[in-house]
């Protein structure tokens, strides 16, 4: 049997033969959307004002900007855009196509926006309010990367360290990382420990310190199956996964933003946004977990 054939009989089995997974129970599930061609594909997300605003990107090199309407309880009742801004590429223009495909952004401590970009891999940051991109890697540092299997995931600590994880494993069967080394320099960091189930699509250091990955998988027909775990950074690394919640198939739509930040009350949650991948049958969905103190 052809290789990929066995692939997919593996995938198929393993969904078949699977017990059941405990359906997740979302503090608030959302569905958000606005008219116009360019809104959708979001992936990364940062929320900002205390649970009150977020940023995030697009797949067509926008940076939105959007408020969240809260009920008392601190859930989600509304979401009002603000501000789409289109992205500048390494020449000025406007990012587009190869260029603009925008996955992942944290905020810095002075304000700027980090965001890493698929297709063309690069990693940028970006000063409001003119979004003329410094780069932080040399125009082919990640060549090998380029493509639609990238970096989809950027994480920033809060001693300022940056990381990012190659979407699938590698063969050994673990995440590959990059870590930032100021400049334009970046480093091959420690690899994560993956069961190969997932794709990674994107990452974040929460406020207790541990490193949060967000993971999707998709079977044609069946849907997409969402994963959150957590790894602990020790002295090699970082720890075994974690597994903190896992979806049923189907349960949710493409979730690849993720924030995980502490509430006013000492609760940290995890936020995650959608990908609709500008399809008539998908929407963007905006989700939020309570993960404890």
């Amino acid at each position: 049997m052809h290789p990929e054939r066995r692939g997919w009989l593996a995938v198929w089995l393993s969904v078949l033969l699977a017990g059941p997974v405990a359906a997740l129970e979302p503090l608030s599930l959302i569905a958000w959307s606005v008219p116009g061609a360019d809104f959708g594909g979001f992936s990364g997300l940062n929320l900002t004002d205390g649970g009150q605003r977020f940023w995030a990107v697009s797949d067509r090199g926008r940076l939105v900007q959007a408020r969240i309407a809260r009920d008392a309880g601190g859930r989600i009742q509304a979401v009002t855009l603000e501000a789409m801004l289109p992205l500048l590429d390494n020449q000025g223009q406007v990012a587009t196509g190869f260029h603009g495909d925008a996955e992942a952004l944290r905020l810095a401590p002075d304000g700027s926006l980090l965001i890493a970009f698929e297709s063309y891999a690069r990693v940028a940051r970006f000063h409001l309010p003119d979004l003329v991109p410094v780069p932080l890697n040399h125009w082919d540092r990640f060549q090998d990367q380029w493509g639609n299997e990238g970096m989809e995931s950027l994480a920033l600590s809060a001693k300022g360290d940056v990381i990012t994880v190659l979407e699938r494993p590698g063969m050994e069967g673990s995440y590959h990382t990059l870590i930032y080394g100021g400049g334009v320099e970046w480093n091959w960091g420690p690899e994560l420990a993956t069961d190969g189930a997932y794709a990674a699509v994107d990452a974040d250091y929460g406020p207790d310190g541990q490193l949060y990955l967000l993971e999707r998988s998709y079977i044609w027909g069946l849907g997409f199956r969402t994963r959150l775990s957590a790894y602990q950074p020790v002295e090699a690394g970082f720890s075994a996964p974690e597994v903190l919640l896992e979806s049923d198939r189907g349960q949710f739509g493409n979730f690849e933003g993720l924030d995980v930040w502490r509430d006013a009350q000492g609760e940290m949650r995890a936020t995650m946004i959608s990908d609709d991948n500008f399809g008539a049958f998908r929407s963007t969905e905006l989700a939020e977990f309570l993960l404890g103190r």
